[in-house]
């Protein structure tokens, strides 16, 4: 099928996050056979703070045209993935995707600003016993990163047994950013938000028990950009 790429129903733990503020099911994180965005052994990565799983409605997902629903596979938009970085702890990313979120319950806050389509493409690193970083780029027209921030802490603040550890706003490359710090059992994991030099980009890294001088080593790997 012209301009079609099959792909099986998914969100990246990257995407954005709705409304609902469920806690989900381990399934919702698996991705593809083998790491998918985050690999299937890394089975509670960030569930706090994903608070949806809606996926596309069809068994494919069509990148191109009007977007009618949300998906992500691998190739979708590979002007998106070429500013993934390319090497973050000395190694490439296990797996690296992009796609798009149209739907409110994908949006949230979002669709309230009037955004109706949101791109992205991430790259997921694994390091064994669950730890984990995601460095990803979201692109919108009108989209910022105190936007996109607001959507995971709208996620933090609802999912069950999630505990905020602090909400804060540091500074990358003279930009203001936000970083949110969370527990989930023994698990902690941390969303850092910051906006791109280029305009209606945003730059995201999201870890899961990982320390301080890792995520500095991720927000290094976008090389200012």
């Amino acid at each position: 099928m012209v301009g079609r790429i099959h792909a099986p129903n998914r969100v990246p733990l990257y995407q954005v996050f709705g409304r609902t503020g469920r806690r989900l099911p381990v399934p919702c994180l698996y991705m593809r056979p083998q790491l998918r965005l985050v690999a299937p052994l890394l089975f509670a990565l960030l569930v706090a703070i994903i608070g949806g799983c809606a996926g596309s409605s069809a068994s494919s997902f069509d990148p191109t045209g009007a977007c009618t629903s949300d998906g992500s596979v691998s190739g979708a938009y590979p002007e998106l993935e070429a500013l993934v970085p390319v090497r973050y702890m000395d190694a490439a990313p296990g797996t690296l995707d992009s796609g798009r979120n149209c739907s409110a319950a994908n949006l949230g806050r979002l669709a309230d600003l009037g955004i109706t389509e949101v791109r992205f493409a991430g790259g997921t690193w694994t390091f064994g016993a669950e730890r984990a970083s995601v460095l990803a780029v979201f692109t919108a027209p009108g989209l910022t990163a105190e936007a996109l921030a607001d959507v995971y802490l709208d996620s933090a603040r609802t999912a069950n047994r999630t505990k905020i550890l602090g909400a804060t706003t540091p500074t990358i490359e003279g930009r203001s950013a936000r970083r949110l710090d969370t527990q989930t059992g023994p698990r902690l994991q941390t969303v850092l938000v910051w906006p791109s030099a280029t305009t209606d980009q945003v730059n995201v890294v999201i870890t899961n028990d990982l320390p301080d001088a890792r995520i500095d080593d991720a927000v290094a790997a976008f090389g200012g950009r």
